[in-house]
């Protein structure tokens, strides 16, 4: 009796052991913390959060989309909303500084969608610009699934019946007179007070065409006297600004607005111009802002070298009379 209880309280001894070295095995190891992992600083990383990917039609989901970059960089993301299979309904961003040179960037989608089946949230690209180099990065590959609210196949919206006509009355042709009648009553009393009240209409003036007014303002400009003062700045502040109207009504741009660079990257797609003409518009509106925002200061052959060029430029990128006539 004794030797059963002495063997007792030695097993429950060993059982109590075995418990506390697992115990501390899983607090030295099994609790240690994750180290973070370590993100490039000469990429783009990108990653995302979706609350649900199954949704009823009409549901909002709320979309994370998290991005690292260098700091010096400037990222681009792709819009999302693709007719009813993909809705955007809000978006939100913030950007703020990451360790290791980075910046993160947080943008809040919520989207939905109004048609049924799988759908990819977007296959474009993400890309960041640094200085001259530029990361791309594809949009994850999120698949939004969308579900009907029917869950009983007898639930369906029936199809309509066919309208079923009652028996007529009063013959056909008698409707068909009556209608002719008023409708021709209608006619002659609208043209009666539309004759009454008529207005003569001029012809509009046709618009200006751009280079007519881009080579006017040019005369005007070389008639300022600005190159004879040597006055750089506001020759070329005046020079850009001739360049730029002509582009906005010469190939649609809001030219007057956006920056070199956005005018630059826009020509550079155009194809109506050249190799030669684009390096040349380049060169021009990089000159430009340097004198207006670097303060250089180039000689008079420089200046009159670049007045040249803007007109040569508008006299080769022109629009043909019969061609600008048409597209009115």
């Amino acid at each position: 009796m004794h030797t059963d209880q002495h063997r007792c309280k030695r097993n429950t001894s060993a059982t109590f052991c075995i418990y506390l070295w697992f115990l501390l095995s899983a607090v030295l190891f099994g609790c240690k913390p994750e180290e973070p992992k370590e993100i490039p600083v000469d990429r783009l990383t990108v990653g995302y959060s979706m609350d649900r990917e199954t949704i009823h039609v009409g549901d909002p989901v709320e979309l994370i989309l998290t991005a690292y970059f260098p700091t010096n960089g400037t990222l681009e993301l792709p819009e999302l909303g693709r007719e009813k299979e993909i809705v955007l309904l809000n978006r939100n961003w913030s950007t703020e500084p990451h360790t290791g040179g980075l910046s993160q960037s947080e943008t809040r989608f919520s989207i939905t969608s109004f048609r049924l089946g799988e759908h990819m949230v977007s296959t474009n690209t993400i890309s960041c610009r640094v200085g001259d180099q530029t990361f791309t990065t594809h949009f994850p590959a999120i698949v939004l699934n969308v579900e009907s609210v029917l869950t009983d196949s007898s639930s369906e919206i029936a199809d309509i019946k066919p309208i079923h006509k009652l028996p007529g009355r009063i013959p056909n042709w008698i409707w068909v007179v009556l209608g002719t009648a008023t409708t021709a009553f209608l006619i002659g009393l609208l043209s009666s007070k539309l004759w009454k009240h008529r207005k003569i209409i001029m012809p509009s003036t046709p618009p200006t065409p751009p280079h007519i007014l881009a080579f006017k303002a040019l005369d005007k400009l070389k008639g300022k006297g600005l190159l004879e003062k040597d006055e750089c700045k506001p020759f070329y502040t005046e020079l850009s600004l001739i360049l730029r109207s002509y582009l906005e009504g010469r190939f649609n741009l809001n030219a007057p607005d956006e920056t070199t660079e956005e005018i630059v990257t826009e020509m550079s797609k155009s194809p109506e111009l050249s190799g030669t003409q684009r390096n040349i518009l380049q060169e021009f509106m990089r000159q430009a802002d340097m004198v207006k925002f670097a303060k250089g200061h180039p000689d008079r052959t420089t200046m009159e070298s670049a007045f040249d060029t803007t007109k040569q430029f508008v006299n080769e990128t022109k629009q043909a009379e019969g061609v600008a006539a048409n597209k009115k």
